[in-house]
Parts: structure tokens; sequence; C-alpha cells
């Protein structure tokens, strides 16, 4: 069950990764624009804004290298960290995806606002609201694994201290 769940999570993370990658680099311009991405892409360098593979890339590579870190410290029996812990960490990194996605993203979709007067945030903003509300998702999730395990330490009163990894 553990490698299954450690799977699922690290799966959640990749795809994450992709869509924002996917996003950023082709849906979000695409759909803003209202035109394929070449001719997007020929409309920002005619108006010397300048089409950046760049944010997209790292987005992706750093988060792939966050979900591999992730499983492996998951299954990792040197480490052996608590569930309630590895929730925790996994929660994070997608709630830290949103601020992530949304300077990564910032050079493309400044450059289509500088050239289109006419651009549709708001189609590319339908395309981006998944991301967003993942990681609101993951932030409720944070804040209840946290608040559970700060009740169960009030409740079960002073004790020995043990380490994290155990």
């Amino acid at each position: 069950m553990k490698k299954l769940l450690v799977t699922l999570g690290f799966l959640i993370i990749a795809g994450y990764s992709v869509t924002g990658l996917m996003l950023m680099n082709h849906w979000a311009l695409v759909a803003a624009s209202h035109q394929p991405l070449d001719a997007t892409i020929a409309a920002m360098n005619a108006a010397d804004q300048h089409y950046k593979l760049a944010g997209g890339v790292v987005f992706l590579v750093l988060g792939l290298l966050l979900a591999v870190a992730w499983a492996w410290i998951a299954l990792s029996k040197k480490l052996s960290m608590k569930p309630w812990l590895q929730a925790v960490i996994w929660s994070l990194i997608l709630t830290l995806g949103a601020p992530a996605f949304f300077f990564a993203s910032f050079a493309n979709m400044n450059s289509i606002g500088d050239t289109y007067a006419d651009w549709d945030m708001d189609a590319a903003a339908a395309l981006e609201r998944p991301l967003y509300l993942a990681s609101a998702a993951a932030m409720v999730l944070l804040f209840v694994l946290l608040a559970a395990r700060l009740a169960s330490a009030m409740t079960t009163g002073p004790r020995q201290p043990r380490p994290v990894f155990s």
C-alpha cells in the first residue's frame, strides 16, 4: 500500500510539473492570443516580446527533481520518515507549486499582454485555474495535517523527544 501511495504522490507532483510546463510554454499562450503557437511566437518576436522556454523547462526539471526526491525519501529504509511528515512534505511541494508556476510563467504571459492589446486573460486564467486549485487543496491538507499533529501533541502531554527520522 505504501508503494502505491508513494507512486501516486510522485505521479501527482510530476503531472503538476508537466502541466505547468505545457501551460506556460504553449496552452495559455494559445488561449490568450486565439492563434496557433507558431503565429503567437512570431507576433511576440515582431513586437520585440520574446518567447522564452526557460521558465517552463526549469519548472518541469525542478518539479521532477522534487518528485523523485520525495519518493526516494518516502521509500527509503535508511531515513524511515514518519507517514505524517511524508504527507506534510508532499503537501508543501504542491502548495509551493502555485507561486513557482506564477513566477516561472510571468515572462511569457507578460509578453502576450504586451504583444496583444486584446489578449484573452480570462481564457489563460481558466486553463491555469486547476493548477492553482490543486495548490490550494494541498495547502488545506497541509494545515489539517499540521493542526492534527499539534492537537495530538497537546492532548498527549509532555514526552521524551524523539527523532523525526526513525
